[in-house]
């Protein structure tokens, strides 16, 4: 009965077209290589860069074919703390780059088989390490020679401690592939002399740069000068103490450098070290600024505004959201919607700065709203947040804080700034603070600011809260520029 059926069954039907059999291993070298691209892409045996090594123990043909086309395939090999790299080398060709990863996890390490896989000069691609100062003095002695196919660096110190200073001998002093650099707690005061070479560099992050390993504005304007691919700029000191020589400022007719492919630009530090910095240069396609300033008690910063002025950012500014953190620092975010009505925040100019009294953070956005002012012609919403407290302790002293000590001629200061805002968010800790201070907006001086407000969300009513809010409220009905108030919970 099955020897009927399979023959019933294998009758050629009329109109259909019949093809030969094709098995895979009749496919050319060609076809199996998009097969195997397509399998990289989609795998997800983790880490991604382990795939192919099922590949090649299939058969003897696949295993050529994926060794034939190391680049096409983005072969790798990974090496850790743990890997018997001069065993693991020995097995696999010569023409697969090496990646070099150990996390933090693992140590303290001995570090004997990472400096194995390091001394490979000629084949490490990648360098990912979080390790300590200690181990990092063992690896640096190995890695004085040139790195002809590193792409991505990357060493993060979890302690700052003794701290190892890399001289102009690291990498050789040249890295012409090196696409990614991420330095983390590492002191490499002649990192600008490396720079220049590195003409594919698209990122580069410092980050908690010791004091040892401190480098000049203009030091390090020059060496971005020549990486027009450079996306994304990261500097970040660990102490306020690195602050540029106050006799070596820039001329007010500085010749500016143009950075042309930089998109994002993020620093922490003195505030006197990124005037000097963004003297120098010019960012046409700048879509976002983060700037986080040491102790700030005077935002009087020329070279900044002007250099605002000079990109498409302020042009993004829609919205505005403050954030007060108690005894540490404040937040201001500008910036827009990923869509109209859409819920996502997208931020193009971020400013945080650290001071621990709450009337000295007012201080500072009121500062800063009154520099910053024609920026603000478009902010149509204002979100008023502070950090969560969970103590009721904490939370009273917070609350008799901002009640005694900033006055309500700070407040409408920052109002003042907020010439077309339409929507303003306050959270439950300010609802009655903000509702006082808005008290000073009546009889004539019921416009003197926020003149086209429409919506003022607060939270949950309280009857202290209500009281504090009517004489605003009264006020701009009767001035034909109503306020509709909604209670409602932070989102």
């Amino acid at each position: 009965m099955r020897h009927r059926n399979a023959r019933s069954t294998n009758k050629k039907r009329p109109g259909l077209i019949s093809f030969p059999r094709v098995t895979i291993r009749s496919l050319p070298e060609n076809v199996l290589l998009d097969i195997f691209d397509i399998y990289r892409t989609s795998c997800i045996i983790p880490p991604s860069y382990l795939w192919w090594h099922v590949l090649v123990h299939v058969c003897g043909r696949w295993r050529y074919i994926v060794f034939q086309s190391p680049l096409r395939l983005h072969l790798r090999l990974q090496c850790n703390a743990n890997t018997p790299v001069k065993k693991t080398l020995d097995v696999w060709p010569r023409s697969i780059p090496i990646i070099i990863e150990e996390s933090r996890s693992r140590l303290p390490l001995s570090g004997a088989n990472i400096i194995a896989a390091l001394e490979h000069h000629d084949r490490v691609s990648e360098i990912i390490l979080y390790t300590i100062s200690t181990v990092l003095k063992r690896l640096y002695r190995v890695m004085k020679k040139p790195y002809p196919v590193l792409t991505r660096l990357r060493i993060h110190i979890s302690n700052s401690k003794s701290v190892p200073v890399l001289r102009d001998t690291f990498l050789g002093g040249s890295a012409p592939r090196l696409e990614s650099l991420s330095l983390v707690g590492v002191s490499f005061p002649a990192l600008p002399k490396l720079l220049p070479s590195c003409h594919d560099l698209v990122s580069v992050v410092l980050a908690e740069i010791p004091n040892t390993g401190y480098h000049s504005p203009e030091a390090m304007v020059t060496a971005l000068s020549v990486l027009t691919k450079l996306k994304e700029v990261s500097i970040g000191f660990e102490s306020p103490a690195s602050r540029p020589d106050p006799t070596n400022r820039p001329p007010s007719l500085l010749t500016r450098i143009v950075l042309p492919s930089l998109t994002s630009l993020w620093f922490f530090g003195a505030s006197e070290y990124f005037e000097d910095l963004v003297a120098r240069i010019d960012t046409p396609a700048i879509l976002s600024v983060d700037t986080r300033f040491f102790n700030q008690l005077d935002f009087d910063m020329p070279n900044f505004l002007q250099f605002i002025s000079r990109t498409q950012i302020p042009g993004s500014f829609e919205e505005a959201k403050l954030y007060f953190y108690y005894d540490w620092a404040v937040f201001i975010h500008f910036g827009h919607r990923d869509l109209p009505g859409g819920k996502e925040f997208r931020s193009a100019l971020d400013i945080r700065i650290s001071c621990h009294a709450l009337d000295w953070q007012v201080a500072c956005v009121a500062q800063i709203c009154g520099k910053i002012l024609p920026f603000l012609s478009n902010v149509e919403r204002l979100l008023i947040a502070t950090d969560s407290l969970d103590y009721k302790r904490t939370t009273d002293v917070v609350f008799s804080d901002w009640k005694d000590y900033v006055d309500n001629p700070q407040w409408l200061e920052i109002f003042h700034a907020f010439s077309a805002l339409q929507h303003m968010r306050i959270p439950p800790r300010l609802g009655e603070i903000i509702a006082s201070a808005l008290q000073e907006l009546t009889g004539e001086r019921v416009m003197d600011a926020l003149p086209i407000l429409r919506h003022l969300y607060l939270p949950p009513p309280s009857a202290s809260t209500q009281q504090a809010i009517q004489p605003f409220i009264s006020s701009r009905q009767r001035s034909n520029h109503p306020v509709t108030v909604h209670f409602t919970e932070m989102d």
